[in-house]
């Protein structure tokens, strides 16, 4: 972060401009090439299964609800953070920069007044018979208008129903044809209208604001009535193991979120991680190839270096992400294997007492040690590869 400060007061000093707006005057040198930085930090991973893996943040807000950036900046920092889908999901109930907006286009009011917002957060009281006045489409709008600027993105439109987290809880809903008319006083009623929709609906960070992550009365009656398809195992850098089981139970996708409203760059890049993303594995990016993928269930959570998900699909990353390779057997019977990483994911191999680090496009060296003269198995324990129970998955390597 200092070494960022020092650049840009070094910039101000000289009159350097890090904009596109760079003088073509023949008189003008300029003192320094710098430019801003758009390079695009992506994961590499492998085909699994005959699926392409295709990195999605279904969970973001913006100034159109309660974030603090527009929703260009939230498309331009999905690119740049290597993802391939952004769904962009404000809240629908509360939105508290719309009296700003109101203030700030007062002139254009006869008498030169801001109006005042209508039903601006209605999570606890019901809106009134007004019902919402903002138009709930122009976030998604806006951010199709600026992806159009990238090659190879998708934007889904969605919106967050938002209600008291202790007992209701936060749904998203992807693929919404129309935001404006989702709002019910009842939630159960916009979980519905949502779904008249043909949206997709995912329960959002069931341990907010809780002290368990048990299924409250209102939950229950959302699942059992069939109106919700997927939750989110990971939200920002939380990670909630009884979901996983409660996603294999009931058939719902899992997603990884970041949920984010400040800039990206202040909350994820200084950690040195990635953001939390899901990874969904599909056949083209495209709406209806997405959509599919998601409701066969192809999904996988990534939250700060772990991967969340079913033991199939897992076992299925892990094995076309690497290869594995014997050496060697001694008079002993000890065995020798060499591991190879494909992607970016750092792999965290455990053998015993004895932890292996398996960098993104590196090799290990890992020695089975045999047991009364009877080789062991090759098995590892993959320590940041979760599933049911809190559990990691254990995979056997194949030669």
């Amino acid at each position: 972060m200092k070494r960022i400060i020092l650049l840009l007061v070094l910039c101000a000093t000289l009159g350097i401009s890090s904009s596109v707006a760079q003088s073509k005057v023949p008189e003008v040198r300029e003192m320094a090439g710098i430019r801003h930085p758009l390079h695009r930090t992506e994961i590499v991973l492998p085909q699994v299964n005959g699926y392409n893996i295709y990195k999605a943040d279904l969970h973001v807000h913006t100034i159109f609800s309660d974030g603090h950036v527009t929703p260009a900046e939230r498309v331009r920092e999905a690119w740049l953070d290597g993802l391939d889908i952004l769904a962009i999901t404000e809240h629908l109930e509360y939105r508290p920069w719309e009296n700003h907006f109101l203030k700030f286009t007062k002139n254009y009011n006869a008498n030169k007044k801001p109006h005042k917002g209508v039903n601006t957060n209605v999570i606890v009281e019901p809106a009134d018979k007004r019902g919402i006045l903002a138009d709930l489409n122009l976030s998604v709008e806006l951010a199709k208008k600026a992806m159009s600027q990238y090659d190879n993105m998708l934007l889904i439109p969605g919106i967050e129903i938002t209600r008291h987290a202790t007992d209701i809880g936060h749904y998203c809903a992807l693929f919404t044809k129309d935001n404006n008319k989702i709002y019910d006083p009842d939630p159960l009623k916009s979980l519905r209208k949502a779904r008249a929709q043909g949206a997709l609906i995912t329960h959002n960070h069931p341990g907010y604001k809780r002290t368990t992550c048990d299924i409250t009365e209102f939950e229950q009656k959302a699942y059992d009535a069939g109106l919700i398809d997927g939750i989110e195992v990971a939200n920002a850098f939380s990670f909630y193991p009884p979901t996983v089981r409660r996603a294999i139970e009931r058939n719902f996708y899992m997603v990884a979120a970041t949920d984010t409203h400040h800039p990206t760059m202040d909350e994820l890049r200084g950690l040195g991680v990635y953001r939390t993303m899901t990874f969904i594995l599909a056949k083209e990016n495209t709406a209806e190839a997405i959509r599919e993928a998601l409701e066969a269930r192809r999904t996988l959570g990534y939250c700060a270096g772990n991967i969340i998900g079913t033991k199939e699909l897992l076992g299925a990353l892990f094995t076309a992400s690497t290869r594995s390779k014997f050496l060697s057997k001694d008079s002993q019977g000890n065995c020798t294997y060499m591991v190879t990483n494909l992607s970016s994911i750092r792999y965290t191999l455990h053998l015993g007492g004895t932890t292996y680090h398996l960098h993104p496009f590196g090799t290990v060296t890992i020695r089975f040690i045999a047991k009364g003269g009877v080789s062991s198995e090759p098995l590892l324990r993959i320590g940041n590869m979760w599933c049911e129970d809190n559990k990691n998955i254990t995979i056997r390597l194949q030669d």
